[in-house]
């Protein structure tokens, strides 16, 4: 019996150590994944300063080294005080303010991930790519407070547990004081790591051709976007761009439809004509969310004084028509996942 109750309580404090590597794992892998769900390259406070309010956010939630409960106002009672202590184990408690353990943190993207070093591609990821391998971690820090020490001192000099701490002390004066790490278990540090592209567009987009900025904030990056493809010199189909659109041009002269005056205005500019001549080189988009309720991705056109619809993406191809086949098969749901807690 004298053997069977330490053998007893060590399972025990086994058996809290699992629960919190669980709880340091959670913690890392949750925040991570925050940074692919949620806006923040946006540049309100600094070009990262959403960056940094997301891992602030995570630390609050994982302060008290779990996310099921939290008060969500007040931070000094989720934090600082010691409630969340008072029945989380049996034989240990878990602490961020150990020595060597550390809050869950977050390094700004390495955007040097994905860039494939072709002249178009980097011009295109420099000018809008805010993303790239983001890089969390954190380590959390166990005191033991029912293991005795030694066992059979008598027989043995080998400790069995590091030294037994007093509840009684606070759990948070305890892991500050322990400044030489001897009195704490270090679990193995959680390392997780993300490549996200922050060129994905956050918002339902809308634009229309002849429409040559978008609307909204979605609306003008994804214009952007695709004129930058457009436009940039270093993309090699930029001169066969201009060898088309001087052709066109000429074209449309010799047979007296475009103005010279108003050719020179487009040929120098990237921009469309005073008159609302179409520029080749200013591209038009055709983009709608496609709702429940509708029956095809198609927008109206006007054109030649009619209105017609038209498709905006590849629905059908009169061969297979995998586009409309696999919308069939998903829905609206992301992945053809109907109903988010089952998948």
């Amino acid at each position: 019996m004298l053997v069977f109750i330490p053998v007893f309580l060590y399972a025990l404090f086994l058996d809290d150590l699992l629960r919190y590597a669980l709880d340091a794992q959670e913690a890392v892998v949750a925040t991570v994944w925050d940074y692919t769900i949620q806006n923040w390259a946006e540049p309100e406070g600094g070009e990262y300063g959403g960056f940094s309010q997301i891992q602030g956010f995570a630390r609050q939630m994982y302060c008290d080294h779990e996310s099921g409960v939290d008060t969500y106002k007040d931070v000094a009672f989720d934090c600082q005080g010691e409630a969340h202590h008072e029945k989380a184990a049996l034989t240990s408690h878990p602490c961020w303010l150990n020595t060597g353990a550390k809050q869950v943190e977050c390094q700004t993207p390495d955007d040097s991930v994905g860039d494939l070093g072709v002249p178009i591609h980097s011009s295109y990821y420099k000018e809008f790519n805010r993303g790239g391998l983001i890089r969390c971690s954190a380590r959390i820090g166990v005191q033991q407070y029912m293991l005795p020490q030694t066992l059979f001192p008598e027989f043995s000099d080998v400790e069995l547990a590091k030294e037994q701490q007093a509840e009684a002390d606070g759990v948070h004066n305890n892991a500050g004081g322990d400044t030489g790490g001897t009195k704490t278990y270090l679990m193995p540090e959680e390392h997780m790591s993300i490549l996200t592209d922050t060129w994905a567009i956050n918002d339902d987009v809308t634009i229309e051709p002849g429409d040559k900025s978008g609307s909204g904030v979605g609306g003008k990056h994804f214009y952007d976007e695709v004129k930058h493809v457009y436009q940039e010199t270093t993309n090699v189909g930029y001169p066969l761009l201009m060898v088309s659109s001087a052709s066109f041009f000429g074209q449309a002269i010799s047979k007296q439809l475009l103005s010279p005056i108003q050719v020179g205005t487009m040929i120098v500019s990237d921009a469309d004509s005073p008159i609302n001549a179409d520029n080749p080189k200013s591209p038009n988009v055709s983009i709608k969310p496609f709702t429940n309720g509708m029956q095809t991705p198609s927008q109206k056109v006007e054109q030649a004084g009619q209105s017609r619809y038209f498709y905006n993406s590849e629905w059908r191809d009169w061969d297979k028509n995998n586009p409309q086949q696999s919308y069939g098969n998903r829905g609206v749901s992301y992945m053809g996942c109907k109903q988010a807690e089952s998948c």
